[in-house]
């Protein structure tokens, strides 16, 4: 499913505090937050939940005139390429320094887009820069959003009204049909020097990839069309996802932003992995990215040649289990590209987790399961109130979303919503696919 109707970029020059207004927002330190201008050259990309629906936020590079580090038009490409995908646009203001000739120049530019465009006024934190608010109306702005990242003052009404804002605009509503394609979209993703391109090159049955020993040889995505059992599928071989203290070169910065776009636009994502070197955090960060953006996941151990004689694959499963436990109900694949063992067996995976990714329970049957959830394992009473779950309906698949009516859904705790996903699990399967549940009030 095409989510770019629920993007929102964040844009403005170096060091207006993106970064940390960012970080506030998703509620976590994901983005490098540091005093310097530039610090944030690529796209950053984090989810946050508003009103019963999620959003993607983009953190996004600074404007700048400057060529003299030789970034300035990468980066004016990746903020040309996020405000060309959003729904929404928030432009960071610096309230400390006032109105700068650069923020006129953004100004003008985002005029042109008729997209909304929420002005935030940034380091708000004192009477004396409240005062100069007003100077920031001379932009354009019908509505000033004057906040505190590093407090997190005045977030609340700016979210709610960017809530609005793009459902008015016409984004997508719970319960409108998705838009399917015939092609399948499958990716393959992980850590530099995986075999990423040698699974590719088996798949294909041809040396289209470039396939070396030296990690990062694949600077971009590349997609290759399909038939496999009668489907149409489109392979995307990414850049290798490593670590942000680890990206040295600029392009090494391009590969893993095509490589986050590379899972955004499949249906399916392989993860792979190097039998001899295991699973570890980063491997645990890219299977939540894939999950957080609603995409089946099948992990793939690749390299099997190497350790099969250590391992039988139940414990190596048990093995990725326990390290990525919030992925225990991804399928575990073992393939060996240099021997050509196990790659029939990752795309009828893929397809086996896209079949769940698109499964529709009837609402019937679907009430009939929650009536039994619920007489197992009731809600207790929360904050003296007695919370009910009366009825569920399936809003959409790809990815499985099921929105629960309650009388107080904000007082349903989250170990109660782990239960329901559970034992949604266990009643009707959805290997591979995250499951995503909406309270709603009755």
């Amino acid at each position: 499913m095409n989510k770019i109707e629920r993007l929102i970029s964040i844009v403005g020059r170096p060091n207006v505090g993106k970064s940390t207004f960012f970080n506030r927002v998703i509620g976590y330190r994901k983005a490098i937050t540091e005093d310097t201008p530039g610090v944030t050259r690529d796209r950053n990309y984090g989810s946050f939940d508003m009103g019963g629906r999620s959003f993607l936020l983009v953190d996004t590079g600074g404007f700048s005139s400057s060529e003299e580090d030789g970034f300035s038009k990468l980066i004016m490409k990746q903020i040309e390429a996020s405000l060309k995908e959003s729904a929404a646009v928030i432009f960071l203001l610096d309230g400390k320094e006032g109105v700068m000739p650069a923020d006129r120049d953004i100004a003008r530019m985002l005029r042109k887009l008729h997209k909304p465009v929420f002005y935030v006024v940034n380091k708000m934190d004192s009477k004396k820069r409240e005062e100069g608010l007003v100077d920031f109306y001379e932009l354009g702005a019908g509505t000033l959003y004057p906040v505190s990242s590093a407090h997190g003052l005045g977030l609340g009404d700016l979210l709610e009204d960017i809530c609005k804002g793009i459902e008015e605009g016409g984004a997508e509503e719970e319960g409108e049909e998705e838009t399917r394609s015939s092609v399948t979209r499958i990716a393959l993703v992980g850590k530099p020097n995986t075999g990423k391109s040698s699974v590719a090159n088996c798949i294909l049955g041809s040396e289209r990839m470039i396939v070396s020993d030296i990690p990062g040889t694949t600077r971009d995505s590349v997609d290759s069309r399909i038939v496999y059992n009668g489907r149409e599928l489109a392979l995307i071989d990414t850049a290798g996802l490593r670590k942000k203290g680890k990206i040295y070169e600029k392009v090494e910065e391009y590969s893993v932003s095509s490589a986050v776009r590379s899972i955004e636009r499949a249906d399916v994502v392989n993860l792979v992995v190097d039998a001899a070197e295991g699973l570890g955090h980063q491997e645990g960060s890219i299977a939540h990215l894939i999950l957080s953006r609603g995409k089946g996941l099948c992990i793939v151990i690749n390299k099997w040649d190497l350790v099969a004689g250590q391992f039988t694959q139940e414990k190596y499963r048990d093995m990725v289990y326990e390290r990525i436990p919030h992925a225990s109900f991804a399928p575990v694949v073992f393939s060996s590209a240099i021997e050509g063992t196990g790659i029939d067996g990752i795309l009828d995976m893929d397809l086996a987790v896209y079949e769940q990714l698109t499964t529709r329970i009837g609402t019937a049957a679907l009430n009939k399961a929650f009536a039994d959830f619920f007489a197992r394992h009731d809600i207790s009473y929360q904050k003296g109130r007695q919370v009910k779950i009366f009825y569920a309906s399936q809003a959409k698949a790809l990815p499985p979303t099921f929105v629960l009516f309650s009388n107080h859904p904000r007082l349903v705790p989250d170990h109660y919503r782990r239960y329901l996903e559970n034992s949604l699990r266990d009643e009707f399967g959805f290997m591979g696919a995250p499951i995503r549940l909406v309270l709603k009030k009755k």
